[in-house]
């Protein structure tokens, strides 16, 4: 069911797109079968928000609770969120995993696609979404805006995304000093940029900064001799020999996270569920990291799904660590956004603190914590 990636997967994505500010919406249904009776052996923590009609997953027997969950409860409909560039959950929801995982579930789930991460976050306040994938810096503005979701695992985590790109003679940290550095300020990108300076034994004050949203153009006019930027923007130019890769998170020890959200009053209203989906997630990190060719099957997919093209997703995510839990150096990253996002004067509440943006407890139902 899950790899059968020939059941129209890209499926009007052209007319989705269309609908980013509101999501277009594909419906798929899990089966609905008799729920399992289960010996009762819950605990306070999961059955805290549990509805009348719903078997708890403390109270399903066998050593994973949750592999014998079934809401049987009301019908419950789960709005996903994309961004028309993050997975594994859009995969997940393509691929037919979550359909696999919720069997014999009163729940249906729909995809809806938008076009960036503020667009997103308004639908979490609205109450339209239920989860969604998109960058950490973006979702801890959400958070301090009280949006209403709070960051319950991650998809990924990558250093080599956002590199500090520059002239083929520029070969080490003296060279760059004085050098022109292009970079949106105040996003992923700058705060990357400022740990690649300091793992170069350098600050900001050693370069000269340039704001802009035009990387590309300024790099490739000789305007700037270097950028910090999405990758996938600079192929044709690496591929050229005009530019190469001088500074990534592999020796500064930093990453792009992209954050998994959950919206706060679903999640505490249906935390086995909550935990389902982000084990159903896990699922398909897992069946990506088994073999490059799953990882180049799991690229096409998106690349018909999302009409990027296939080497987008390879350059974007080839070097990705894949997983719905948070690593230690995840939580360090999210600190130093946070703080970072702080002193850019980039938050609604400069107060919040970590523990404000983070809520782990669905990875421990889920047994991954």
């Amino acid at each position: 069911m899950r790899k059968a990636l020939s059941i129209g997967l890209s499926l009007c994505m052209a007319v989705t797109l269309a609908g980013c500010s509101t999501g277009a919406k594909t419906e798929t249904t899990a089966q609905t079968t008799a729920a399992t009776e289960a010996e009762t052996t819950a605990q306070e923590t999961q059955a805290e928000g549990t509805t009348a009609g719903e078997t708890t997953a403390a109270e399903a027997s066998g050593e994973n609770a949750l592999d014998s969950y079934v809401y049987d409860g009301e019908p419950i409909e789960i709005h996903l969120g994309d961004i028309n560039s993050q997975f594994p959950l859009n995969l997940a929801y393509n691929l037919g995993y979550l359909e696999e995982e919720f069997e014999g579930s009163n729940v249906t789930f729909t995809m809806d696609y938008f076009q960036n991460g503020p667009a997103i976050s308004e639908a979490f306040a609205s109450g339209d979404l239920d989860f969604a994938e998109f960058g950490e810096q973006a979702a801890i503005a959400g958070i301090s805006a009280e949006y209403g979701y709070k960051i319950i695992g991650r998809n990924c985590d990558t250093e080599t995304m956002y590199p500090l790109v520059v002239n083929k003679d520029i070969t080490d940290a003296q060279g760059l000093k004085g050098a022109k550095i292009a970079v949106s300020v105040g996003t992923s990108a700058h705060y990357l940029l400022l740990t690649y300076l300091e793992s170069l034994g350098l600050t900001e004050n050693d370069i000269e900064l340039v704001n802009t949203n035009d990387t590309v153009t300024l790099l490739a006019s000789g305007e700037v001799q270097g950028a910090a930027d999405q990758l996938a923007k600079f192929n044709s130019m690496i591929e050229a020999g005009d530019v190469h890769v001088l500074a990534d998170g592999t020796a500064s020890g930093t990453c792009q996270i992209s954050a998994f959200l959950g919206r706060t009053e679903f999640c505490e209203k249906y935390p086995e569920i909550t935990a389902k989906v982000l084990r159903t997630v896990q699922r398909v990190d897992d069946w990506m990291a088994e073999s490059e060719a799953n990882q180049k099957e799991a690229f096409t997919t998106l690349a018909g799904i999302t009409q990027r093209e296939e080497s987008w997703f390879s350059t974007m995510y080839g070097g990705s660590n894949f997983g719905i839990n948070l690593t230690e150096q995840d939580l360090r990253v999210l600190g130093e956004v946070l703080e970072f996002m702080k002193a850019n004067d980039l938050l609604s509440n400069p107060d919040i603190e970590l523990d404000d943006i983070l809520e782990l407890k669905y990875l421990e139902i889920a047994g991954y914590r």
